[in-house]
């Protein structure tokens, strides 16, 4: 992990694959602060899936390459009107989704990319004959160690958070519920106050309360939460009791599991068809980059 930040900091002259990373990005998103750091997710992100919007042949591969066989890549309808919130963004691939102006899931304030579940990557593919919206949660080199990365349920805010989402969820009890919970007892909502997990629920949420509604001409039928990982970031891929002290229906967990591994053992039987996850740096040569730029920085070390 180390040596893949050090790596890094060579190409602080060269952030972005090219010119036209950002062209195609909303002026309404507000890009991450980091944006300009080398070792960024967010910069990461757009270089890859940047690159993908310039050459979007690729797009069907990279994403077969985590299990997602998309039929058909859906061109995002750029200028479309999605519930009060206008995406004037272009290309297939759309950065910071938040959906619907007012969030569907509870979410007050905020704006793409600022304090409101912004989802790092969004397009619309037809799988299984279906249209569906694929949100995607992209990382690099970013670890949740301590602090309030662990306990997003404690405190006042956490009060906060608790009643947000716990009423969304109230409202699918009759809906196909989304985690493998039993009616009393064993896993509840505190067990995702673990940021990754935390995250992923959010992002499940929000991709649950919006299909069924209309982007454009298109109704969206189906949707799927796509995790993307660097393989090298084993402090973050790693997860044991010391991520999931407030977590007290994971202390199964103990010696440690890979948090893709655990976050579907969270989810429903029906749930888990919904999610796909994997690392991204490893199906990079599958875009054939003739510069060579994305393997040489993003690749494993030979």
């Amino acid at each position: 992990m180390k040596s893949l930040i050090a790596r890094q900091q060579s190409y602080r002259d060269r952030q972005f694959y090219n010119e036209h990373v950002k062209a195609g990005i909303s002026r309404n998103v507000k890009l991450h602060d980091a944006i300009d750091n080398p070792a960024s997710s967010a910069a990461a992100c757009l270089n890859v899936l940047g690159y993908l919007n310039q050459n979007p042949g690729f797009i069907q591969p990279f994403f077969h390459s985590f299990g997602l066989e998309i039929e058909e890549v859906i061109g995002f309808p750029s200028g479309v009107d999605f519930g009060g919130e206008v995406y004037d963004d272009r290309g297939p691939i759309v950065f910071e989704w938040i959906g619907p102006r007012n969030s569907p899931i509870n979410e007050k304030g905020g704006a793409r990319g600022y304090l409101k579940t912004s989802v790092d990557a969004f397009m619309l593919a037809r799988v299984n004959g279906k249209v569906s919206q694929v949100l995607i949660e992209w990382k690099f080199t970013e670890t949740y160690e301590g602090g309030n990365f662990l306990h997003r349920f404690g405190g006042l805010r956490g009060v906060e958070r608790l009643r947000r989402y716990a009423d969304i969820l109230a409202r699918q009890r009759s809906e196909n519920f989304p985690f493998d919970f039993d009616a009393e007892d064993g896993r509840g909502l505190a067990d995702f106050s673990y940021e990754p997990l935390y995250q992923l629920l959010r992002t499940t949420l929000l991709a649950r309360e919006t299909t069924g509604m209309l982007l454009g001409e298109h109704r969206i039928e189906d949707y799927f939460v796509l995790h993307l990982a660097h393989s090298e970031n084993t402090t973050l891929l790693n997860v044991g009791r010391k991520h999931l002290r407030y977590c007290p229906g994971l202390a199964h967990v103990g010696g440690g599991m890979n948090l893709h591994q655990l976050w579907t053992s969270l989810l429903s039987a029906q749930e888990r068809g919904h999610f796909a996850s994997g690392y991204w740096n490893q199906a990079l040569p599958v875009l054939e980059d003739a510069s060579n730029y994305l393997q040489e920085r993003y690749g494993a070390q030979a």
